[in-house]
């Protein structure tokens, strides 16, 4: 199945709004499952991220006028990266880890809502090849992917 490089984001958007939704009903007392579900989320947020500033800001700001937008992405990618790296840091017992991850996961929902209701919007109209770009973007997710 093809997929335009919008569709990858939106999917990958879509897996950490229902990791969250699935973390809001865990017994937070099995801190096996919650430290599973959290190490998952934050893998697949610093793929995201990574394909986003390698592959798709840099074809965004070539693309448009507004440089804001994409200036104003990576500032928040910087900030959720921060948050990963402390989770990364703590253990499961730890009396802010249920919190950090909650924040994390609402932080990047505000995000991907600012990317899907004005940077994509914006993207759709500069008429780029979104399929070529949707390509590389999941090649590079590809290789970033955690080897097994």
């Amino acid at each position: 199945m093809k997929m335009n490089a919008l569709q990858v984001l939106i999917e990958d958007h879509d897996y950490v709004k229902k990791s969250y939704r699935a973390f809001q009903k865990m017994d937070h007392e099995d801190l096996e499952a919650v430290q599973a579900l959290v190490k998952q989320v934050c893998t697949a947020l610093k793929v995201h991220a990574r394909i986003e500033e390698e592959v798709f800001y840099p074809a965004v700001r070539r693309a448009l006028k507004d440089k804001d937008l994409v200036e104003e992405a990576e500032v928040e990618h910087e900030s959720a990266k921060t948050l990963i790296r402390q989770l990364g840091r703590m253990k499961p017992r730890d009396p802010k880890y249920i919190a950090t991850f909650t924040v994390l996961c609402e932080y990047v929902e505000h995000h991907a809502k600012e990317e899907e209701d004005e940077m994509f919007p914006k993207v759709r109209r500069a008429g780029m090849n979104l399929e070529g770009l949707g390509k590389k973007l999941m090649a590079r997710k590809i290789a970033l992917a955690p080897k097994r």
